[in-house]
């Protein structure tokens, strides 16, 4: 095994983190058939991880036999998406930012072109395509990938509540990080995104507002705006908020008892 890990060696040494099937070819000097079974050992041993076809990333050593998408999402997703202009979004930037309890398995990353890619080390893989002058609209650059903000995140996941699969999970992201969240932005957010924005931002306030949060949300509604639902996947109304004109599968009580507030 010594000069497989002399090939890690130097990419390492390089500030590489990632590499191609071609790039261990060429650096092992073997076939194809070769090279793949070495990728395959150093895999099985955990040095390596198999992100996507052709694509691997390095363990470091504290994380051997770890999943690069488990402590190291950005690098995952910057080494399958390469050059494409993308962002990791919706629940996956809300759980990149800490603002879940418990993990995200399906990957979501916005992309301005289509990949069909299933999965990444293992994970599947999400793509939403948009548009490229918003792909990066308050999104972070972290190394060679991006990342939604906060208020970003919050404000897509909104919109797509269906994304979220349930609306107690947006719940729970608004209430852990209502804190660091800039009511302003969050308000410029959702007027960029035209009337799907301006209903995203009133789920997100009327959230606020049952949950007792302390977030300074307060979009523009008449007595007859048409009321919009807090998911838009649920018939059931359980109570409507009148001030927001918000209809709620769910009552706040059941919605506090979920999100521990």
């Amino acid at each position: 095994m010594g000069r497989p890990l002399e090939f890690i060696d130097s990419f390492l040494a390089e500030g590489r983190e990632e590499f191609t099937f071609d790039d261990a070819r060429t650096a092992l000097e073997r076939s194809p058939t070769a090279t793949a079974n070495v990728l395959h050992r150093l895999e099985v041993d955990g040095l390596v991880d198999r992100l996507s076809r052709g694509r691997y990333a390095i363990r470091p050593l504290g994380s051997l036999n770890t999943s690069t998408t488990t402590d190291a999402l950005p690098l995952a997703v910057a080494a399958t998406f390469g050059n494409r202009a993308h962002r990791i979004a919706y629940l996956s930037a809300l759980s990149e930012l800490g603002l879940l309890s418990h993990s995200v398995r399906t990957i979501t990353v916005a992309c301005t072109t289509q990949v069909r890619i299933p999965s990444i080390s293992r994970r599947p893989l999400r793509v939403v395509i948009e548009r490229p002058e918003t792909i990066h609209i308050e999104a972070e650059p972290i190394g060679r990938s991006w990342c939604s903000t906060l208020e970003r995140a919050l404000v897509e996941t909104a919109v797509r509540v269906d994304l979220a699969g349930r609306i107690e999970r947006l719940a729970e992201a608004l209430a852990n990080g209502v804190a660091d969240i800039d009511a302003h932005r969050v308000d410029l957010l959702a007027h960029v995104f035209g009337s799907r924005g301006l209903a995203a931002e009133r789920r997100l306030a009327s959230l606020a507002r049952a949950l007792d949060l302390p977030l300074e949300l307060a979009p523009s509604v008449g007595p007859r705006q048409k009321i919009i639902r807090l998911d838009p996947r649920d018939a059931k109304v359980a109570w409507v908020d009148d001030a927001l004109r918000v209809a709620w599968n769910v009552t706040a009580d059941e919605l506090r008892a979920v999100v521990g507030n």
